[in-house]
């Protein structure tokens, strides 16, 4: 005679992090980014706005699936993948999302391109902002949480995101500001991942980092001439994550005490 069903719960085991296997999974992350990319490129090296604007970025989406995918295995709560708690702790996009606001004002004010432009874009920076929050802020994150403390998590977290980011010099092939965005990135990945910690939800910074990302790029795809012409242009990415890196030090500042509540997640 069988015995009582299995509950949801008994069916699956959740995957468990620890480093050496999240490492592997950013590893095939970033062979889908990049792999995906030359084989539906055109061969060519093309700026980020160009290829953000022009088409659905398979590569974004395939890379999204895939650490959606993983994150579902590694389970929900684990994951992030829940409403902010509590729920009042959603204000603390503020600055993030007051930086989005503002760029995409001016934007508008600039002058925007057409609506089938506006609407690859924003779905390819949605693809992006799913893909890097749960790469980074999800699996990353936990895998190195798995093996070390808070704070060196933390740091190495945000470090291998801006790293990731050097890699689009092989989709730009502009070695300066792939630096650049790398730097600046590290610095804004500190302050998402404090968020992170702060809302037990990666699901804010999910769409704040879309929106940031769709301001930035809408900016360049509309007015490219005004972007390269200023020579401190190349230094403006740096200078716009500082607020934004010592937000994410402050909203961090009693993380490292006793009190670990930060770890219910």
């Amino acid at each position: 005679m069988s015995g009582p069903a299995a509950g949801p719960s008994a069916m699956r085991a959740p995957l468990q992090l620890n480093l050496v296997r999240a490492l592997l999974i950013m590893v095939v992350w970033v062979a889908l980014t990049i792999g995906i990319g030359y084989a539906v490129g055109d061969g060519e090296k093309h700026p980020l706005a160009y290829a953000a604007s022009n088409q659905i970025g398979w590569p974004w989406l395939a890379a999204a699936a895939f650490a959606g995918f993983v994150a579902w295995l590694a389970g929900a709560d684990a994951m992030g993948l829940r409403r902010p708690s509590p729920a009042s702790s959603i204000k603390l996009v503020w600055l993030p999302l007051a930086y989005a606001v503002i760029m995409l004002t001016v934007d508008a004010l600039l002058g925007l391109p057409s609506p089938g432009v506006i609407a690859i874009l924003a779905l390819n920076m949605l693809f992006v902002g799913l893909s890097e929050e749960l790469m980074f802020r999800s699996i990353v994150f936990r895998g190195l949480l798995a093996r070390f403390s808070i704070w060196p998590a933390i740091l190495l977290t945000s470090f291998l995101f801006g790293i990731v980011h050097s890699l689009n010099v092989f989709t730009t092939g502009q070695l300066d500001q792939a630096v650049l965005q790398s730097a600046a990135a590290g610095m804004q990945g500190l302050a998402y991942l404090a968020i992170r910690i702060r809302t037990r939800s990666v699901w804010p910074m999910v769409i704040v980092h879309a929106l940031w990302d769709f301001s930035l790029i809408l900016s360049a795809t509309t007015h490219p001439a005004e972007a390269g012409a200023d020579a401190g242009w190349t230094w403006r990415p740096l200078l716009i994550a500082l607020p934004v890196f010592l937000y994410g030090l402050f909203l961090l500042r009693h993380v490292g005490n006793n009190d670990e509540g930060w770890r219910d997640d």
